[in-house]
């Protein structure tokens, strides 16, 4: 990519300058607070955008650091760069009332959607952090952040995988740790779950279980009134005994009836013999009062077993009821107890399945299984990309290393968290113990590196504000000469004179555009 020119219509302190760059070794001159940190952030802006912030971290931010006080309908400007062998012109106004965005294709006409086609596209896939951590050196700010591991690492599973350099690994491992914490709440959640379910279900078989030994008490407690009735099974003494005295009680109460007849009939014969005879009326009246005495005797007993007999009668029929009662309640008790018995071997068999259900892994303990797999192999495949990109990151930012510093330094080391350390040959050397114009080599070395390595569809002008500060002049002129040999477009912004004085010495071509 070569930015070819700025128009900064409003932005910050600066009102309607145009800037134009060449390919090469681009000097911005100017004194302090004559707006270089300004275009630098336009440049960025113009093609990353402006977010506003909220609530009070807005009246910091970005946004409202570089709002015009002049003209405020009018925040932003055009930017003419080319890209992957097109010529592009993009205008932005950031004012929120008035927000403009229009990138056209000065080759084929067409204007293209922004939010649609999506401007990193354009620019290569280079993402704001990739910029901001390789290609653009803001001022004070040479050492690499976090970010820059990020990218490299999101670009070392691109390079393994797919080759899109849209996938991030980070966010993949976090949204593979937010699964399966969701599924673990799930099989938690679950888990307790059949644990109540399988305590409810061992209350209601104990609660069964003693039910049923009520039952069979109550059962037991009939058998034994039934024993005494004779109605142990296989016995039935008391109906026989019942039915044998109110046998033989009918028998004497039938026997009596008819002596009691007999002897009237006798009596009655005896009158009837001695009227006709008319003789011996005493022997006849005798005989009729003995046959008097004898009806009204059986007629007593007769009577006295017929009361008998009712008592024995009523005396079966309470046997019998109460033999009925108990019969009808053993069987009642035992139904009781057969559908108990049901209910209980029901439970059984859902405990059973519960049990053997817990030796089977659910759904969600399969979908933590599955994600702790992948983040296993991410976290597997991270270890080994490090090993097949970094060490050409690695390479890349030794040589580098190696170029400015003449040689002192030619080894780079970097672990997978990008900690670094160098080899001088006799020994590793970690960045604390190294001055801070060598660690500002070291940070460049890697920036250049790591450039090269995430703007590979494109390759970005390298865009520095004030960065060779801790710089001395030999340190100075080795990576001015390097940037020179890379053929790369070179934006130094600078208060500083001695960058052009190098130049010149060195015979660099370079474009010397002055703020004033």
């Amino acid at each position: 990519m070569i930015i070819r020119q700025l128009n900064i219509k409003n932005f910050g302190k600066i009102h309607d300058k145009t800037l134009e760059f060449s390919p090469g070794i681009n000097v911005l001159y100017g004194e302090n607070e004559s707006g270089k940190t300004t275009i630098h952030t336009f440049i960025k802006s113009m093609f990353f955008g402006l977010t506003r912030m909220r609530g009070k971290a807005a009246r910091n931010d970005t946004y409202s650091t570089y709002e015009p006080w002049e003209n405020p309908g009018q925040y932003g400007g055009t930017i003419w760069f080319n890209s992957k062998g097109h010529n592009y012109r993009l205008s932005r106004n950031f004012q929120k009332d008035h927000a403009f965005s229009e990138l056209l294709n000065e080759d084929t006409k067409e204007l293209a959607d922004i939010d649609a086609v999506g401007l990193e596209k354009v620019l290569g896939n280079v993402s704001e952090a990739v910029y901001d951590n390789t290609v653009s050196v803001a001022q004070l700010k040479s050492v690499t952040g976090q970010d820059l591991v990020r990218e490299l690492q999101n670009y070392m599973a691109s390079y393994q995988g797919t080759g899109d350099s849209s996938i991030d690994l980070g966010r993949a491992m976090q949204m593979l740790k937010m699964s399966r914490k969701g599924y673990q709440v799930q099989a938690d959640k679950k888990q307790k779950e059949t644990e109540q379910e399988q305590q409810k279900l061992q209350v209601n078989m104990d609660y069964i279980a003693g039910e049923m030994n009520d039952l069979r008490e109550k059962i037991a407690q009939i058998d034994e009134k039934e024993g005494s009735l004779g109605m142990r099974p296989g016995e039935e003494n008391g109906a026989l005994l019942l039915d044998e005295k109110l046998a033989e009680t009918r028998k004497k109460r039938n026997g009596y009836a008819l002596g009691m007849l007999a002897s009237a009939a006798v009596g009655i014969i005896g009158l009837i013999t001695s009227a006709l005879a008319a003789n011996n009326i005493a022997v006849s009246l005798t005989a009729v009062a003995i046959a008097a005495g004898l009806v009204f005797f059986c007629g007593r007993q007769q009577m006295k077993y017929a009361r008998e007999f009712q008592k024995r009668v009523r005396m079966k029929n309470r046997w019998m009821s109460r033999q009925e009662k108990l019969k009808w309640s053993k069987e009642s008790l035992k139904q009781d107890y057969d559908e108990k018995e049901t209910d209980l071997r029901n439970l059984q068999e859902e405990y059973r399945e519960y049990e053997e259900n817990s030796y089977l892994p659910t759904s969600e303990e399969m979908e933590v299984q599955a994600l702790n797999l992948a983040m296993e192999t991410i976290e597997m495949l991270s270890g080994n990309i490090h090993h097949q990109v970094g060490r050409k990151l690695r390479t890349r930012t030794s040589q580098i290393l190696s170029e400015i510093t003449g040689g002192k330094y030619q080894e780079v080391l970097m672990d997978a968290a990008f900690h670094m350390t160098v080899n001088t040959g006799d020994r590793t050397i970690g960045l604390e113990r190294l001055s801070r114009g060598t660690m500002e080599q070291i940070y460049f070395s890697l920036r250049m590196a790591a450039g090269e390595l995430l703007c590979q569809e494109e390759s970005f002008p390298v865009i520095l504000d004030d960065v060779f500060g801790m710089y001395d002049e030999e340190r100075l002129a080795a990576v001015l000469k390097w940037m020179h040999k890379e053929n790369k477009q070179i934006i130094i912004s600078t208060c500083h004179k001695r960058e052009m004085e190098i130049l010149d010495r060195e015979g660099i071509p370079y474009q010397k555009l002055l703020l004033s």
